[in-house]
């Protein structure tokens, strides 16, 4: 695991660390050792191992860098088994009914607009400019503000892999490798790589290897092997585990069966529509209200989860054109102050979780919610006068109500995240159709806020804060940024599973379609604190929530409605199993002794994402990008840039992009690099 001296380096700076991005002439060796680039072979060859939205960016920025330098030699290698541009997750094939959860507005793939000429590397369409070409009058409607089928998505990202691969320059030869790369191993100064291609293993290899294989496949944890084996021994059981709920194998469940969905996350939406109009079931719409019509072969689904509540429904869209958000608390002066002050009492700038960041953040969060009811009810410059008393009182909520009360808005409790997510957590019911009723009313009132938009809804308003904080939040947690036990008990196990229920979730259709199949007796929802158990028995699975009396429902099958975390410990990839096992990376740990906390993601380095081997020192040139590196990176399931906004997911493209080529001695020191063509170099 990653050596308590390497974690100290990476938080070492209080100070928000520039990137490559930040500062073009950097050179990585500022920041890192062994940066001293090697001499340049007659035709150096890169590995993108992983060819989904992650691989397709840095192949997209690499392409750039080297159409600025036409006269140079290379050989890219794009290797991926599924679908070249998106990989596993984002197939051009799969079911309409697959639906995005961002905005198609907000979504390109090109670190550029488009410009004269065709689609090229650094100056393409946006997905909403891509749409609007369509053949498919459907798609070719979508307008900013809406969502898009998930194989739209992929089609596109196809696109942009065919735009950057036309607009390699002559001195660039790009390979494709349909396979899969099962091991990795050191050939000093390069790497050889294992691919297994149509059943055959190869060799190849490379001055530099990017590892970009995004969400890979998990052994079960003991409790997954536990349901495995007891359905395995039991006739008639079925257990399926987690994963793209496309590949789940669901047309085999027989009408009629009744089926126990563990989770009521974004793929639980999934699960149950691929259950249901994946059946040939029929939404229909009567005086305004969604129904929904059986077609007599969909199973009965119970669903349960911890919080008995469905992800909360994306608000409507009303932020397109609007500026970047403005923190009145958390922001990078706070957290640098907040790193100072945590020197000055342990000798470490990392941070408690609870203490230092919580507060500013249910403050963001508040400040928005009570500003957003003060410009409802009394106009723009009544909430501005309340907002600028707020952040003179200072972050400390508690007080808030007062001053709020003098604005007219006595009635307005401030927002607490945790009771918002677990609205159930403290009732008991008398039964199920109480709590039936309950969670109905909850949706639809959830329904409701949803439809007045992010911007005027002060419910959504708020909880769209933590979608604009997060590049905040990551410059608090990332790379070692909080405590172990903190990280671990605070934020990863109560405040994070609360931010994704309340911030994550999908298109408000998604809450009117789980009230009609409610009321059309399709669907249950057992409770809160719901337990999926065996029960050898009855020889089935046992479905119920200790809150609700009379809830438990035996099942025959039980699905995991949940995607898997990335967790290297468990990555049933034997490319990651021999990475680790010959010591050429080694997981994530914070802290040492006996408060460490392995993370589960790849240990890299702050600056260039280089992958750290065992011993604690980096590889040469050798990285890893995207949801491999969760654990010391923070939400990297994102798979796609913004149009017009600089952001992570471009951000990590150019760093790695960058160094490799430095590293090969491709990219001369100090030699400015090329900017995205929609706004001007740093």
């Amino acid at each position: 695991m990653r050596t308590a001296r390497t974690a100290e380096r990476a938080r070492a700076n209080p100070v928000r660390p520039r990137t490559l991005l930040d500062e073009p002439d950097a050179v990585p060796s500022a920041a890192e050792p062994g940066a001293d680039p090697t001499p340049l072979p007659p035709r150096p060859a890169v590995a993108i191992v992983g060819l989904g939205p992650r691989g397709l960016s840095v192949f997209e920025r690499l392409i750039v860098h080297l159409r600025s330098r036409s006269d140079l030699p290379m050989r890219v290698h794009l290797i991926e088994d599924a679908h070249l541009g998106g990989g596993r997750i984002w197939q051009p094939d799969q079911e309409r009914w697959f639906l995005m959860n961002t905005v198609v507005g907000e979504l390109t793939l090109f670190s550029g607009a488009a410009g004269p000429g065709p689609c090229r590397a650094g100056a393409g369409r946006s997905f909403l400019e891509w749409l609007r070409h369509q053949d498919d009058p459907e798609l070719a409607a979508l307008g900013p503000d809406d969502y898009a089928p998930r194989y739209a998505y992929g089609r596109y990202l196809g696109h942009v892999h065919r735009s950057v691969l036309a607009s390699a320059p002559p001195s660039v030869e790009v390979v494709e490798h349909r396979g899969r790369v099962v091991a990795l191993h050191r050939d000093d100064p390069g790497y050889r790589l294992e691919v297994r291609i149509d059943g055959a293993v190869r060799e190849l290899d490379f001055d530099a290897v990017v590892l970009a294989t995004g969400h890979g496949r998990s052994e079960p944890t003991g409790a997954e092997r536990r349901l495995a084996e007891f359905a395995a021994r039991s006739p008639g059981l079925r257990y399926i585990r987690g994963d793209n709920p496309g590949e789940l194998g669901l047309d085999s469940i027989p009408p009629g069966a009744q089926v126990g969905l563990m989770g009521l996350g974004l793929s639980f939406y999934d699960v149950l529509l691929s259950l249901t109009i994946g059946r040939g079931g029929r939404f229909h719409r009567e005086d305004g209200e969604l129904g929904y019509r059986p077609s007599s072969r969909e199973p009965v689904v119970v669903a349960g989860s911890r919080s008995g509540l469905p992800i909360a429904a994306r608000a409507v869209n009303q932020k397109s054109g609007r500026g970047p958000f403005q923190p009145k608390f958390l922001h990078h002066e706070a957290i640098n102050e907040l790193r100072m002050r945590a020197c000055g009492r342990h000798g470490r700038a990392d941070l408690d979780f609870d203490r230092d960041v919580l507060p500013l953040l249910v403050a963001e969060i508040n400040h928005v919610y009570y500003a957003t009811h003060a410009r409802g009810r009394f106009g723009t410059t009544a909430a501005l006068r309340l907002s600028a008393d707020l952040c003179a009182a200072g972050a400390a909520v508690q007080r808030w109500p007062g001053i709020a009360a003098a604005h007219g808005l006595g009635d307005i409790a401030p927002l607490d995240p945790d009771r918002l997510a677990r609205p159930f957590a403290t009732t008991t019911y008398t039964g199920p159709e109480e709590f039936r009723a309950a969670v109905r009313a909850a949706v639809q009132a959830d329904r409701a806020e949803a439809a007045l938009g992010n911007v005027d809804s002060p419910l959504k308003a708020a909880t769209d804060v933590f979608r604009d904080a997060r590049e905040l939040i990551r410059a608090v947690v990332e790379f070692g940024g909080l405590r172990p036990e903190s990280y671990r008990d605070s934020f990863l196990g109560r405040f994070f599973p609360a931010l994704a229920l309340l911030s994550t979730g999908p298109p408000g259709i998604r809450a009117e379609q789980f009230l009609a199949l409610l009321d059309a007796g399709v669907l249950a929802v057992v409770g809160p604190g719901a337990t999926f158990l065996p029960d050898p028995e009855q020889g089935r699975f046992v479905v119920g929530s200790p809150q609700v009396p009379g809830s438990q429902r035996a099942v025959s099958v039980l699905i995991d409605a949940k995607i898997p975390k990335p967790d290297l410990r468990r990555n049933a990839d034997p490319l990651f199993r021999r990475l680790v096992a010959d010591g050429i990376a080694t997981g994530f740990a914070t802290g040492a002794g006996t408060t460490a906390h392995d993370t589960g993601g790849i240990a890299i380095t702050a600056a260039e994402y280089r992958v750290i081997a065992g011993d604690g020192e980096p590889n040469r040139a050798l990285y890893a990008v995207g949801i491999p590196t969760e654990g010391p990176r923070w939400f990297t399931q994102i798979g796609n840039g913004r149009p017009g906004a600089p952001t992570a997911f471009e951000r990590d493209a150019e760093v790695v992009a960058v160094s490799l080529l430095r590293r090969l001695g491709a990219l001369p020191t100090g030699r400015r690099t090329p900017a995205p063509a929609d706004r001007p170099a740093n």
